[in-house]
């Protein structure tokens, strides 16, 4: 059970935390020495007897206290297992990534030998390893590995702490570091920091100048490269953009792209840490973008809960560079151009990274909240993804008719994919929009009238909720005003968000608790504005950070966002599990 360490904001697996030491270091950071207490290798001490002795008078409630630990190579498994060495103050753990059964409780792990991580394979696999095996409300401390080209994807895999050890040691040998990599001094031109340091080492015809000092201040800029950079990735973790970031970082070696690569392969790690929405935009500017995990999780929704309507007629539209879509100058074109007739028909944005937005769910986040270069050109990756995600939901519709307004290369790549449709060429001016007219006119003549107010709540219940949640949400008399559905009594049941969730009432919240979706049980006890962790006895393992959660224990039954993902309540024993919106005494 962790007390000193407690997250308090993520951005995918990358966490800000607060780790309490006489002062408190704010996560992810750069740990010094001198907050620090070890008691050193094993084999420093004539037996296990003497280390453990030993180390009774290393304890220091002010600092993190590292028990005697086994020093061993990366691939050799530690021959001895030492007893916890129990501490009222802040403690650490050695652990060897590639050796862990389930270690005893700590705030603060640390990978043994993780300064000879260098293959993108074994990097990923021990943090994961690490990550895995370790209680979600400790720290991870990864020695002797950060620079500052690699700290942002280092943060990124789940890293909380790091020291300077490896840009102090190259500073000393010689090795320039910045964000953009690591230079020999001696093949440098002219330097391009213009820290004190570095001026410094600029100045000609100093009478002191001497090689020792010219490598103390190459080591004393690298250690300020890293501070700085530190700084940076927490102000990314802030603002929910640090994976726009680390694509842009990782492409300084092969090795640090190859290591998101990989991550990105890694697909229940990366989901089950990531929020269901977050409020900045996603920029989808690298091939990499395409297989995030905020992508692929929208298109595995799209494909597996939501539910097309019974409709005759489906038309495929481009998306527009406003969002949400409905709001561009393209899309109201589009529809003034459908006039009566869109009622009759239902309509699928084609988009890349995330290729299939049905209009329903285009408030839903990142449908509305993405950006991307627009060239008109579609590489095979790209139309692969695209193809195959359309595949797969035609196959679980029933249309009958479907009318294709697109144009350029994405028309090309749905014509030559073999789509059976009406192709209209796509295309705003006035020539276009009467062709789209026209087709729309002669296919829909005889299609039944949609209710798009209740298909829209149906399927952004059940992309949040699960597939078919909203039989619960929207059974019997139900009327939609608005942003809000309401019961025959005219009580809000749920409420559309602008920022494309949803958000329960306590009426809703019974309707859906049969569905066991996105549910927490808690103790005997009223919670009052938040529910903590420790609170917490079981959760849907489905549970994401901002999803809408139903709470429900022996005392009380209430709704409200989750902070962290199901399991990790579960699991953790400090912060907000769910920030409660509404509860009721039971």
């Amino acid at each position: 059970m962790t007390k000193y360490f407690e997250v308090i904001g993520r951005d995918g697996p990358a966490r800000r935390g607060r780790l309490r030491l006489e002062r408190t270091i704010n996560t992810p950071a750069l740990i010094s020495k001198d907050r620090i207490v070890s008691a050193g290798s094993l084999w420093g001490f004539g037996s296990v007897e003497e280390a453990l002795e030993e180390a009774d008078g290393h304890i220091d409630k002010d600092k993190l206290f590292i028990p005697p630990h086994v020093s061993v190579p990366l691939h050799v498994e530690p021959p001895v297992d030492l007893p916890q060495i129990e501490t009222d103050g802040p403690c650490g753990l050695v652990v060897h990534p590639f050796f862990l059964d389930e270690p005893y409780p700590a705030d603060v792990y640390i990978m043994g030998a993780a300064g000879s991580l260098r293959n993108p394979r074994e990097l990923l696999k021990a943090v994961l390893e690490v990550k895995e095996k370790t209680p979600p409300d400790s720290a991870l401390y990864a020695p002797a590995l950060a620079t500052p080209a690699n700290l942002a994807l280092l943060v990124y895999l789940g890293v909380d702490l790091v020291d300077s050890t490896r840009v102090v040691v190259d500073g000393y040998l010689g090795r320039y570091h910045t964000h953009d990599g690591t230079w020999n001094i001696e093949d440098l031109r002219e330097l391009p920091c213009r820290c004190q340091h570095c001026r410094a080492l600029e100045e000609e015809d100093r009478p002191d100048q001497n090689q020792n000092q010219n490598l103390r201040m190459i080591s004393d800029h690298n250690h300020l490269k890293l501070e700085e950079e530190i700084r940076l990735v927490r102000e990314m973790i802030r603002r929910g953009c640090l994976r726009e970031y680390v694509e842009r970082s990782v492409r300084v070696t092969p090795e640090e792209t190859t290591t998101l690569r990989l991550l990105d392969q890694e697909g229940r790690y990366l989901e089950r840490r990531t929020p269901v929405f977050r409020k900045s935009v996603m920029y989808s500017n690298t091939a990499e973008s395409l297989h995030r995990v905020e992508v692929t999780r929208y298109a595995k929704r799209v494909l597996d809960r939501y539910r097309a309507p019974e409709s005759e007629v489906l038309l495929l539209l481009p998306c527009s560079a406003r969002k949400p879509y409905s709001k561009s100058r393209s899309h109201r074109l589009f529809a003034g151009a459908l006039g009566s007739w869109r009622k009759r028909i239902h309509e699928v944005i084609l988009t890349s990274p995330l290729a299939v937005v049905p209009r329903e769910l285009e408030e839903v986040y990142p449908a509305a909240h993405y950006d991307v270069p627009v060239t008109g050109r579609w590489d095979l990756e790209e139309r692969d993804w695209l193809l195959g995600c359309l595949d797969a939901y035609l196959e679980r519709s029933s249309y009958k008719k479907i009318i294709v307004h697109l144009d350029g290369e994405l028309r090309e790549a749905v014509e030559e994919h073999g789509i059976d449709a009406v192709y209209t060429g796509g295309g705003t001016n006035g020539e276009a929009l009467s062709r789209l007219t026209k087709a729309v006119k002669e296919a829909a003549i005889d299609a039944s009238v949609l209710d798009h107010k209740r298909l829209r709540v149906r399927a952004v219940t059940d992309y949040f909720f699960g597939s078919k949640s909203s039989d619960l949400l929207l059974a019997g008399e139900v009327r939609i005003k608005g942003r809000e559905v309401q019961n025959g009594d005219k009580k809000t049941l749920a409420t559309l968000t602008p920022n494309g969730t949803i958000a329960l009432t306590i009426e809703g919240a019974r309707r859906l608790e049969p569905m066991g979706a996105a549910l927490g049980e808690i103790g005997e006890f009223l919670p009052s504005g938040a529910v903590l962790s420790p609170g917490v006895i079981a959760a849907d393992e489905e549970i994401r950070p901002g999803d809408d959660v139903i709470v429900r224990g022996e005392k009380a039954f209430g709704v409200g966002r989750a902070r962290m993902s199901g399991w990790e309540m579960v699991r953790a024993t400090r912060g907000v599990a769910v920030e409660l919106r509404k509860v009721e005494e039971v």
